[in-house]
C-alpha cells in the first residue's frame, strides 16, 4: 500500500482528503502541530494543501503569507523524502481569471500584475517546477467541503452578509472530487506538470441563491468577482463535471 503524506490535514481540502483516501492508501496526515515530529518521514506521494487560503487577509499581512505560501513549501521539500510531490494551488495565480480564454495553463505570467495573494501561490508554483522533478499542480477553484468555514457560500449558508456583489459567478468543485482527481494522478506514475482544476462553468450568484434555497444579504462593501478557468486540459484525463452539480452535490451532502 502506497505512504501518502498529506501537509495542511486539518484545512477544508486536507481534513477530507485523509478520510477520502484512506481507503487505498496509508495516510499520513501532517497539520502544523505534528510538523516537526514528522520531519524527515519518506513517502511515495507527498500532497501539500497547506498555505494561506484567505485572499483578502493575504493582501493585508504580506509577510505572513510570503511566510505561509511560499516559504512553507521550500521546507516541505527539503524536509521530506518523497517520489511524488502533488501541490494544490489557485486560480489566482492567472491576471485574469474571468474566463477560460485567459486561463490556459501554459499561457506567461506576468507576476508583476498579480495580488500579493496570487503572486505568492505563483513563487510556490516555481518552487516545485525548480527543485522537484516529479511533480503535479493542481490550481482548484473554488472548493467545497465539510468543512468550509469562508467564502460566499459559507456566508449565505449562515445568514451573513456577503462581499460580493450580484454579477458574481463563481466555478466550483468538491473535495470529494478532488480526492478522485488526486488518486488518479497518484496511479499514474509518470502523469506530471500543472493543470486547472474545477468544474465546467461558473455559477452565478442568482443561481447559487436558488440552489441553496437562501436569500443573500449584502455588506456595503461588495466587489464583482469573476472565477472561471479552462479545464480543458485536465478534462482530457478525468471526466469532470459542471460547477452546478458540484455545488449541488455539497448541499445534498449537507442535508444528509
Amino acid at each position: 500500500m502506497k505512504k501518502i503524506v498529506i501537509i495542511g490535514s486539518n484545512g477544508v481540502l486536507g481534513s477530507d482528503l485523509a478520510i477520502n483516501l484512506s481507503s487505498k492508501y496509508e495516510i499520513i496526515p501532517i497539520n502544523r502541530d505534528s510538523y516537526e515530529k514528522n520531519k524527515s518521514l519518506s513517502c511515495d506521494v507527498l500532497i501539500n494543501v497547506n498555505g494561506n487560503s484567505k485572499r483578502f487577509w493575504a493582501n493585508e499581512n504580506v509577510l505572513e503569507d510570503f511566510e505561509a505560501s511560499a516559504t512553507s513549501v521550500y521546507k516541505t521539500i527539503l524536509d521530506f523524502k518523497f517520489d511524488k510531490y502533488i501541490y494544490v494551488s489557485s486560480s489566482d495565480v492567472y491576471e485574469n481569471h474571468t474566463s477560460p480564454k485567459f486561463t490556459f495553463e501554459d499561457k506567461k505570467i506576468e507576476k508583476l500584475n498579480l495580488s500579493p495573494y496570487g503572486f505568492h501561490k505563483c513563487l510556490g508554483e516555481s518552487i516545485i517546477k525548480n527543485y522537484v522533478k516529479n511533480y503535479v499542480i493542481l490550481r482548484s477553484s473554488m472548493i467545497l467541503g465539510s468543512k468550509l468555514r469562508k467564502g460566499p457560500i459559507y456566508d449565505l449558508i449562515n445568514n451573513k452578509d456577503l462581499f460580493v456583489s450580484k454579477g458574481s459567478r463563481f466555478q466550483m468543485i468538491t473535495t470529494g472530487e478532488i480526492s478522485n482527481i488526486i488518486s488518479h494522478f497518484i496511479k499514474e506514475k509518470s502523469k506530471t506538470g500543472t493543470f486547472n482544476m474545477g468544474g465546467h462553468g461558473a455559477v452565478v450568484l442568482d443561481d447559487i441563491e436558488k440552489i441553496l434555497g437562501m436569500k443573500a444579504s449584502f455588506s456595503s462593501k461588495t466587489q464583482k468577482q469573476i472565477y472561471e478557468m479552462s479545464v480543458v486540459k485536465l478534462s482530457k484525463y478525468y471526466a469532470l463535471k459542471k460547477s452546478e452539480q458540484y455545488l449541488k452535490e455539497f448541499v445534498s451532502n449537507l442535508k444528509k
